[in-house]
């Protein structure tokens, strides 16, 4: 399990070194987008729609990003996979919460634990 400092630190890398991350971010969150849509339930779609924030589907979105994150299952990895899925949350219009600070571990933890 990545730890909350471990988290930090690798916050720090990766925006310090974004050029080389954002690729991976980019290959998580296509990934993760297009997959939700196959489990996603006609409920979940229409809270998407309505911009009406569903956890159902934010542990769907954490639960396929543990799946990129376990290839590697560095700090670095798990702070991408957190960052795509805060991205796709906000926007799904469900608020900015999940992209920085304890929202962004926040999703990191739901990813470890998925």
């Amino acid at each position: 399990m990545v730890t909350k400092q471990e988290f930090d630190l690798a916050a720090k890398t990766v925006v310090a070194n974004f050029g080389q991350y954002l690729p991976k971010m980019i290959s998580y969150k296509s990934y993760i987008q297009k997959a939700v849509l196959n489990t996603a339930t006609p409920k979940e779609l229409t809270d998407v729609r309505d911009s009406k924030i569903n956890m159902g589907m934010i542990d769907k979105l954490c639960k396929l990003a543990k799946k990129e994150w376990q290839l590697s299952r560095d700090a670095n990895s798990l702070y991408c996979a957190a960052m795509s899925v805060g991205t796709i949350i906000k926007e799904y219009d469900w608020g900015s919460y999940y992209i920085s600070g304890n929202g962004l571990w926040e999703i990191g933890q739901r990813i470890q634990n998925a």
